[in-house]
């Protein structure tokens, strides 16, 4: 439950407040806002707490958690224009969001949570379904 809870708290950090960290970033050129935005317990799980989950919830924790990486990275390293970080941020979200819906549908499934929670965090959130076709790479 906690894996759930942190990858839609991400997500949320992530979408909700773009326009901030991005104003942040564009004026004063410091990137010491973006921990506090990518801060995740995914990073921080153990080993012995992963076994215990399937391996297609392992799967598609890390398919979820790899954009996150890549983004913070990106924002890290970055000598980009304002705009072309936003361009690529927002490509970003709208993959995090398919994968959240997917790494949702498997968390409950684990849990053994019928579909009325999930919507709690799908619908509710405008998140859209994925389906296998469109977690794939990009």
């Amino acid at each position: 439950m906690l894996l759930k809870i942190d990858a839609n708290n991400v997500f949320q950090r992530i979408k909700q407040r773009k326009n901030e960290y991005l104003e942040i970033f564009a004026l004063r050129r410091t990137r010491e806002h973006f921990p506090m935005i990518f801060n995740n317990r995914y990073e921080q799980t153990s080993l012995e707490n992963l076994v215990h989950c399937s391996t297609e919830l392992i799967t598609t924790l890390d398919q979820f958690y790899t954009p996150v990486e890549e983004m913070k990275w990106y924002l890290f390293q970055t000598e980009d224009m304002p705009n072309t970080v936003e361009d690529y941020i927002d490509r970003k979200i709208r993959r995090m969001e398919k994968l959240l819906a997917t790494l949702n549908l498997y968390l409950d499934a684990e849990l053994g949570i019928e579909g009325e929670s999930h919507s709690s965090f799908s619908s509710a959130d405008g998140f859209v379904m994925a389906s296998e076709d469109e977690i794939l790479p990009e």
